[in-house]
């Protein structure tokens, strides 16, 4: 899945970018690049009044050539998938002018689909799939029911690994979309692995 980082200097610039006739709504990213229609891509979104970045997935909806004589732009239209109707009307909202009801992430998200394993009390071993993850915690699709402040050490295979990395992590919330956890580094190693498990997924991501 690509990456692609959008940077507005406010709020009127990306409601200009925003695509509302698509069905999950959109944004138009300027680019000479020829990604294919039908393409997975995440947008990773920035602009002041943002406090911080927002990355949403999506796929090319559809691509147009520029035209020097009316200053028209090359690009791509990007729809958001389904899933990111909460993070796109929370986007929508800031660029409004509305006040952030979520404190932005200290660390990058990036969405992945990968198999993982995690273990906690009173529930033995359970598979789940990682949605998103980064240095401070990830998103886990799962059907088991975990209440916040659970402890659990989530097992993940970074690529081109043998062993999985085995992560401790607290449950931070439950919602439709999935378990929310944070990570819980207990020394320098510990982080460092987690860094280094962040960076060979960004790597495969791209």
């Amino acid at each position: 899945m690509r990456i692609l980082q959008a940077r507005f200097h406010d709020g009127d610039e990306l409601l200009r970018s925003y695509l509302p006739a698509l069905d999950e709504g959109g944004l138009f990213f300027p680019t000479r690049e020829p990604l294919s229609i039908g393409a997975a891509v995440a947008v990773e979104v920035r602009f002041p009044s943002l406090r911080g970045r927002l990355m949403l997935r999506g796929t090319v909806a559809w691509r147009r050539a520029g035209r020097h004589r009316t200053k028209l732009r090359a690009g791509v239209g990007i729809a958001f998938d389904p899933t990111e109707a909460r993070k796109r009307d929370f986007l929508l909202q800031v660029a409004r002018g509305g006040e952030p009801s979520v404190t932005a992430r200290r660390h990058r998200r990036l969405p992945v689909a990968i198999e993982a394993s995690f273990r906690a009390p009173g529930l033995g071993v359970k598979q789940a799939r990682i949605d998103n993850i980064g240095a401070g915690g990830a998103l886990l699709a799962t059907g088991e029911t975990l209440a916040p402040g659970t402890e659990l050490v989530l097992d993940v295979t970074p690529p081109g690994a043998l062993m999985p990395l085995a992560i401790a992590a607290r449950v931070a919330w439950a919602r439709d979309e999935g378990v929310g956890v944070a990570f819980r580094c207990r020394d320098a190693g510990g982080a460092r692995r987690l860094r280094e498990l962040v960076r060979r997924l960004e790597t495969g991501v791209n």
